[in-house]
């Protein structure tokens, strides 16, 4: 009894470390989520006859909308940096534009300089889009690690509830210095944290990623027969690799190109980037974004003028994180598939029936002034939202792309997710005044429901499965041919093992005679 409590306490050491580390990558990403819903208060306070700073319609819809188009200079940074400077290196460097827009907001006097700050926050929020997912997915173990993913969407809609609260109850002002305070508790976390051992193996530096790895995960025969595969893979990729170390820049060049051709023709490659594009299309289309940017006045619009905005939008938020902390119980109890369509098909519903309701009221076919069917679809259309469709991105993001393309493919695919939230943030406001808002949702709806088809036929199971499984199902890698190279090594190893006991035994018998002798008085 004695000998099993180290053993408990032990155990559980490699799971705190991997929950320290979560909560340092889920507290950046809670300032994200402050930089997303402070729009929505940002825009009204500006529209106020005592505000310093007027804005058009048009530079509120940039205020709101230029995050997706930085992005995109995130994610070009990001693509560029991951694979050389390190996963933590490279965190620490997501989290610093973050903190400076943030003081800008402080004491900013112009439009201009407010589209400058969101700027800024932009290009740190496209930069830690791909990776805090990997961050987490290559650091924590396959049994809790879809719900430590499930931490980044909870810990975006935190950051959304925080800005929105606060806004309430300060000025836009106060609230981004607030706001700041998140972020640089973030920075001081990450200082702390080790480096992604996945990186460290594609590095060559086996003996310092064997360390991390133990350190993070714990050390046990699942362990390591997990290292010992990626150690194997990369090991092959970086004989190859290595072959080009010592040539001309200009060559180089020119073989980097050839590579990236290549690389467009295995399936283990393409196949996460076109699954991720559109994945990140649901995640956009189904409105996220658009309903934390626009909160107050897409409430007016379904529910009434009469509503209490400000009310609604933190109760919103509040449904938001309840349902957040739910999905990392449905991520870790059920399949990726299970969730996202089911809540992508409720988000389809609850669209189509957001824009009948409206349809209806305007034509005059409801007369009544009461707010429970308009709040109810509402609630459950953030329901949808947020019980698989906000999370998902982020789980799969971080499970399907392999160690080799983790960085080029993420940062590739994840460009379709920050040009998606300058179009969805962007044209929404324009749609609306242009076809109405009933034809709106039926557009968004629409094509949420095209991309769930496309996915129903594309997208594989990841949940439970280590990353090498995931990328040998991509490559086309069976179960099968995993079983059949086991056995040609045990049989390779049997093969030895029975010619060492032939060399034994025949040892065994030229020295039975000389012991004979010997033993003869």
């Amino acid at each position: 009894m004695e000998d099993e409590k180290p053993k408990t306490k032990e155990s559980s050491v490699p799971f705190l470390r991997q929950c320290f580390l979560t909560v340092s990558v889920c507290m950046n990403v809670m300032g994200h989520g402050c930089v997303i819903g402070f729009s929505a208060i940002l825009i009204p306070s500006l529209r106020k006859p005592e505000s310093h700073i007027k804005a058009t319609v048009a530079e509120e819809s940039w205020i709101a909308s230029v995050i997706g188009f930085a992005l995109i200079v995130g994610n070009v940074i990001i693509t560029l940096i991951l694979g050389t400077i390190g996963r933590k290196k490279t965190h620490i460097l997501s989290a610093l534009p973050l903190l400076i827009g943030w003081f800008i907001l402080v004491i900013v006097n112009s439009v201009s300089g407010l589209i400058f700050a969101r700027l800024l926050q932009g290009v740190a929020m496209g930069m830690l889009g791909p990776l805090c997912s990997i961050i987490i997915a290559e650091m924590t173990d396959p049994i809790n690690r879809g719900a430590f993913l499930t931490g980044v969407s909870l810990s975006l809609s935190i950051g959304v509830l925080v800005s929105h609260t606060l806004g309430t109850f300060y000025t836009w002002q106060q609230c981004a210095l607030m706001c700041s305070f998140i972020t640089f508790t973030s920075l001081v976390m990450i200082l702390y944290t080790k480096e992604s051992p996945s990186w460290l193996i594609a590095k060559g530096r086996y003996e310092e990623a064997a360390e991390v790895f133990y350190y993070m995960r714990g050390k046990g025969t699942r362990q390591e027969d997990e290292l010992d595969k990626m150690m194997t893979a990369q090991r092959m990729i970086t004989t190859v690799n290595n072959k080009d170390e010592n040539l001309p820049f200009t060559i180089k060049v020119r073989n980097y190109f050839i590579y990236l051709r290549q690389c467009f023709k295995k399936p283990e490659f393409y196949k996460p980037i076109i699954i991720m594009v559109v994945v990140y299309f649901v995640f956009q289309l189904a409105g996220l974004n658009v309903i934390s940017s626009y909160a107050m006045d897409i409430i007016r619009q379904v529910v009434g003028p009469e509503a209490n905005v400000r009310v609604l939008m933190i109760a919103l938020d509040v449904e938001r994180l309840i349902c957040n902390i739910l999905a990392v119980y449905v991520m870790r109890n059920y399949n990726r598939r299970i969730v996202l369509f089911s809540s992508g098909t409720i988000c389809v519903l609850s669209y189509f029936g957001k824009a009948m309701y409206v349809y209806a009221k305007q034509e005059g076919y409801i007369t009544s002034d009461s707010q429970v069917v308009p709040i109810a679809l509402i609630a459950i259309y953030m329901f949808s939202l947020t019980i698989g469709i906000s999370t998902m991105p982020f789980a799969i993001s971080g499970e399907i792309f392999p160690l080799e393309y983790r960085g080029l493919a993420g940062g590739l695919s994840v460009l379709s997710l920050s040009i998606n939230f300058f179009v969805a943030v962007k044209c929404f406001p324009v749609l609306t005044e242009a076809v109405g808002l009933p034809m709106t949702y039926i557009i968004y709806g629409g094509l949420v429901l095209l991309c769930l088809v496309f996915l129903f036929f594309t997208l594989p199971e990841t949940k439970g499965k280590t990353l090498q499984e995931i990328e040998d199902n991509l490559r086309g890698v069976t179960r099968s041919d995993t079983k059949a190279s086991e056995t040609l090594h045990q049989s390779e190893a049997q093969v030895e093992k029975q010619t060492q006991e032939s060399s034994l035994s025949l040892d065994e018998e030229q020295l039975e005679p000389l012991n004979k002798e010997t033993l003869q008085p």
